[in-house]
């Protein structure tokens, strides 16, 4: 498309931040024989060493940003961690720079079918499940984005089709990028450090169906439909019954014994069949399927894919069960949206006690909207940065000082049939490296509680 973006119409470039995407932007302009300047705000970025290996040559200029630090460059790449809103950008705009990001660069690249995924929660199983459905239908598929390999990195890769995961952060500096199909899973408070409001945080996230063919939104969650598109371009699904006739094709059948997904107001997969767990779930795999079905593949050459597939690490991922105990790791759930989900998701599958340990940095959020969630909770165990924010909302709780003191306190609760899940609703930075470093000493302390 010829409004997309041409980075052969800038003599000066310059790439912001070097992290991963930064490096994969790098990479993607030293391919097509552009030496950019690189910037980065720390005096150390992480990716110093790399950027030397791929060309010593290359300007590396670190240090604070300022009104005057772009003066002179056509266009930057700013990667998504940088808010594209600090003055440094914006003066560099105001001199009539370009101003995007990595994922304008991929679009302009690209003619084969391309799926975006967004949400506050679930993208990543949603990306990775797509992914996956796609391949066992006998297409080549490239995964990344948010979530594993850069967008611009998937390049080198042979492909039919491309599944994206997008930030909000991506969003709001991707200028067009033309998608087959295009998801917003869900809303809830997630980055109101940089957005302000939840108005500005959805209004992001709507930027993914600006240049869609169909939408895929959830009928649980109205922020999740798309503003601006005709019914006719939309598919949903939700925990509701589904309809014969489109938009709501996907939905939950909830005839007893037994739960399934339907497509068309028919039953097609029992949730009894899949290696996921919980109502959320359900959602995901309805999310997968209308994104498959959305690019014109038979969901029926999926399923298999479907049933087998299993919960990424650090969500709702079951660690193991001693003497009668089940534990839960979802240390991605860096947010009250995602520990929300996975409260509602698991609270049906658990006999005994519900057991929740929550805290880290709270990253502004109101935590009175976690009270409806922590009803369905027996016991609250909080740690971290914000424990304190968090008890007033829950009738049991318990206060530590950190991860480990809570597992302990867990462990001399629960009794068989319990569930003992780490569900934060807060980012981990506080007292770890990320919220797998998080997870895995979760794991660690569980497993030294039971000697495994």
């Amino acid at each position: 498309m010829s409004d997309l973006v041409n980075i052969t119409h800038y003599n000066s470039i310059a790439v912001v931040g070097l992290g991963q995407t930064g490096l994969s932007c790098v990479r993607y302009l030293l391919s097509r024989g552009i030496r950019p300047l690189v910037f980065d705000s720390r005096a150390e970025p992480p990716g110093r060493a790399a950027l030397q290996q791929l060309d010593s040559s290359i300007e590396l200029r670190c240090g604070e940003f300022t009104a005057t630090t772009f003066v002179g460059i056509e266009a930057l790449i700013v990667s998504p961690g940088i808010d594209p809103a600090i003055e440094a950008i914006q003066c560099s705009k105001a001199a009539g720079a370009a101003i995007f990001g990595d994922i304008d660069l991929f679009a302009a690249e690209v003619s084969q079918p391309i799926i975006g995924i967004t949400g506050s929660n679930g993208k990543s199983t949603v990306t990775r499940l797509t992914g996956e459905l796609l391949a066992a239908a006998g297409l080549k598929v490239a995964v990344g984005g948010n979530i594993g390999v850069p967008a611009l990195d998937l390049l080198a890769q042979e492909a039919d089709v491309y599944v994206l995961e997008l930030s909000s952060f991506q969003l709001d500096l991707c200028q067009k990028i033309p998608l087959r199909a295009a998801t917003i899973l869900n809303l809830s408070a997630d980055h109101l450090d940089r957005y302000g409001s939840m108005a500005a945080y959805s209004a992001s996230k709507q930027r993914i169906y600006r240049h869609a063919e169909m939408a895929i939104y959830n009928r649980d969650d109205s922020s999740s439909q798309p503003q601006q598109l005709a019914t006719a371009q939309q598919l949903s699904f939700g925990s509701d019954d589904s309809s014969a006739a489109a938009p709501a094709l996907f939905g939950i059948d909830r005839q007893q014994p037994h739960w399934s997904i339907s497509f068309a107001a028919k039953p097609l997969l029992g949730a009894d069949e899949l290696a996921l767990t919980g109502l959320h779930n359900l959602l995901n795999v309805q999310a997968a399927l209308a994104l498959v079905h959305a690019l014109g593949v038979d969901i029926q050459r999926c399923l298999t894919a479907a049933r087998s597939f299993q919960a990424l690490p650090h969500r709702c991922q079951l660690v193991g069960e001693w003497q009668g105990v089940r534990w839960v790791n979802d240390s991605k759930a860096t947010n009250i949206g995602a520990a929300e989900a996975a409260i509602h998701g698991v609270r049906a599958l658990v006999p005994g006690q519900l057991i929740v340990l929550a805290g880290g940095d709270g990253k502004g959020q109101d935590f009175s909207q976690f009270s409806s969630a922590l009803k369905q909770v027996d016991t609250l165990i909080v740690f971290g940065q914000d424990a304190a924010r968090i008890a007033p909302f829950h009738h049991h709780v318990m206060a530590v000082d950190n991860l480990q003191q809570a597992v302990t306190q867990a462990h001399q609760l629960a009794s068989a049939g319990s569930m003992v899940l780490l569900s934060p609703a807060c980012a981990s930075l506080d007292q770890f490296r990320n919220y797998e470093q998080r997870g895995e000493q979760f794991v660690a302390a569980v497993e030294a509680c039971y000697g495994a």
